[in-house]
């Protein structure tokens, strides 16, 4: 056989391998397109709901986000999570956990699910685990807004490139909500020069300290966080700053059950010093934006007084 006519019958060959090539690439291309349009959504899991919402605003309608911790009246230090929980934090995507100690069910949750984007607020802020003085109480931190939807665009651009400046705009989005809280702080920092404050619990330490704010007396809001009874020295500390009018206001969780918390209070009541309530749950039907103005407006009006 001529080499001519060995061309003539390679040429129908290799042509029917393009075009078989072409075939299956267009079936792959339909196949791919077909399975990244059913998994072109994030689920998203956050261990509180204040997260959560940033989770939501970033996300938009790309996905679906789950808060664990979801009502005022739940406990994040007793809560103790499902079969059903374990399994949303499986099937996630992304999951914020605000790390320091704070969940660690969420963490442990996290470790499991190896495919997941994860977030941990510890590790955002640099916290040590038993850190002393350490707060691990992140949604107090007043750079929140702009520092976890950041980390929230980049998680999910990781997962959908093509969508990248849509989660980067929501995030700004967000942030420029969060413009008139960053007001309100820069206007409180200002009235916090050179006022005293006492605390049942050290919750609203993250957003006190940022701005300022000279907080006496730490050892009994420490000690009613752990559970623990303030110690005699310390109510005593407490009752003499107060008698000698040096306090500006006092800041009560009022999901603080400790008795010695309470006559705390009672105390500052007696002698007409402002107490200005700073929850560790965000209240129901209610933003984090707005639950963060109201007691900063609170603490803003009682520093008037």
């Amino acid at each position: 056989m001529s080499n001519k006519q060995t061309k003539f019958i390679w040429v129908p060959a290799i042509l029917v391998v393009i075009l078989l090539g072409m075939i299956f690439y267009s079936a792959w291309q339909r196949q791919e397109t077909k399975v990244s349009t059913s998994k072109n959504k994030i689920t998203v899991v956050a261990s509180l709901d204040s997260y959560g919402e940033m989770a939501e605003a970033v996300l938009g309608k790309q996905g679906t986000v789950t808060s664990i911790i979801n009502k005022q009246n739940m406990d994040p230090h007793e809560y103790e999570p499902t079969a059903n929980v374990a399994k949303q934090y499986q099937k996630a995507d992304v999951i914020v956990s605000n790390g320091g100690g704070f969940d660690n069910w969420s963490l442990n949750f996290a470790k499991q699910n190896k495919a997941a984007k994860t977030i941990n607020l510890a590790h955002l802020y640099n916290y040590k685990d038993g850190t002393s003085g350490g707060n691990e109480h992140f949604w107090y931190k007043t750079d929140l807004t702009t520092r976890l939807t950041n980390q929230l665009a980049v998680k999910y651009s990781q997962l959908m490139p093509a969508k990248k400046t849509y989660f980067e705009k929501n995030a700004k989005n967000y942030q420029k909500k969060a413009e008139k809280l960053v007001d309100l702080q820069n206007q409180v920092k200002t009235r916090l020069d050179g006022k005293k404050l006492l605390a049942t619990e050290p919750v609203f330490d993250n957003t006190l300290l940022a701005l300022g704010a000279d907080m006496q007396d730490q050892q009994f809001a420490r000690a009613v966080e752990e559970g623990d009874d303030p110690t005699p020295s310390d109510v005593r500390e407490w009752q003499e700053l107060i008698k000698q009018g040096q306090i500006a206001a006092v800041i009560d969780n009022p999901q603080a059950t400790g008795k010695l918390a309470k006559q705390g209070v009672d105390y500052a009541k007696a002698h007409d010093v402002p107490i200005v309530q700073a929850r560790e749950t965000k209240p129901a039907q209610t933003s984090y934006i707005a639950w963060q103005l109201k007691q900063l407006n609170a603490l803003n009006e009682a520093l008037q007084e």
